[in-house]
């Protein structure tokens, strides 16, 4: 199987060259750190603060996303932070510039979403499901947000694996797939959500499209792990079950909302629904009290959503 990234680039992560990146990220709540392919995207609040790309053996470019830029002081962020870091100490270097990016950025979405944006719930949703006391606990795992992969534009919000708590075995595990909406603002209509399921049939009966998701996902859980990124925090190699799950989260939506209701409803009773049913398990996450781990015990049926609204 292709790496995403290669041996010198996770092994200048572990204890090269990048190896002060990898312990920021670490220690800063704030941030995530997604595998993409050559590249690791570095996110905070949802948004891309850093990219750090493979340009050469053990040689990378650090990009910061020009878009967030929100003043007329050009000289306030660096578009392109750092190109040919090939030491530690323009790595290092590298580093100095984070504060002053998040500043920008937290500028830019008190302008654009002031009320944090959909994507910024995602990075809670996987962070409190992947990292410390939560997600050891918690029955699934993030593996990457808006993926793309073999996709020409992200189908799913996240994807993972559902790793029940009290199974010890990592060779048969369920693929799970997200869709989030956080708030009103973010739900979409009934027929938005149909041409999605349409598309996510069209994509499961790929096989060659399913195949390549997985072993995405396996590749990045094994990197994931061993760079202390996921639990167990150790290098581990996953498999997966023949199930899938369809899930999903419906982020601070009232329990008496009516337009809710009326499109699980007309998912429940539509023809892409019978369809997609008989390929994959479609279930819509619960809170566990208040916050977003997801625990398998608290997934439920659209039957019982509607009941639940």
């Amino acid at each position: 199987m292709e790496r995403i990234i290669s041996n010198n680039f996770v092994g200048d992560l572990e204890d090269g060259i990048l190896r002060n990146i990898l312990k920021y990220v670490k220690s800063d709540t704030t941030l995530a750190m997604e595998i993409r392919k050559d590249c690791i995207n570095i996110y905070y609040r949802g948004g891309s603060l850093l990219k750090i790309k493979e340009v050469g053996e053990n040689i990378y470019n650090g990009y910061f996303d020009k878009n967030y830029i929100k003043t007329e002081n050009s000289q306030s962020v660096v578009v392109e932070c750092i190109p040919g870091i090939n030491n530690l100490s323009k790595a290092n270097k590298l580093i100095e510039y984070i504060p002053k990016i998040k500043q920008q950025m937290d500028l830019w979405m008190k302008i654009e979403m002031p009320d944090g944006g959909e994507r910024e719930y995602k990075h809670i949703v996987a962070k409190e499901n992947n990292y410390g006391l939560i997600g050891k606990e918690s029955d699934y795992f993030i593996g990457d947000i808006e993926y793309r992969g073999c996709l020409n534009n992200y189908l799913f919000d996240m994807i993972g694996v559902k790793w029940a708590v009290d199974n010890d075995n990592t060779k048969n595990l369920d693929l799970a797939l997200f869709k989030m909406y956080y708030g009103d603002k973010h739900l979409k209509t009934s027929k938005e959500i149909l041409n999605d399921l349409n598309n996510i049939t069209s994509f499961l009966n790929n096989k060659e499209y399913v195949d390549i998701l997985k072993n995405d996902l396996k590749e990045i859980y094994k990197v994931k792990s061993m760079l202390g990124l996921l639990y167990p925090y150790k290098e581990l190699e996953i498999n997966f079950s023949q199930k899938i799950e369809i899930v999903y989260i419906f982020g601070n939506q009232s329990n008496e909302n009516e337009n809710l209701k009326n499109i699980l409803i007309n998912i429940k009773t539509s023809q892409e629904y019978k369809e997609i049913s008989q390929i994959v398990d479609i279930k819509v996450a619960t809170a566990s009290f208040m916050g977003y781990g997801l625990y398998e015990k608290n997934m439920v049926t659209l039957d019982k959503a509607i009941e639940m609204l």
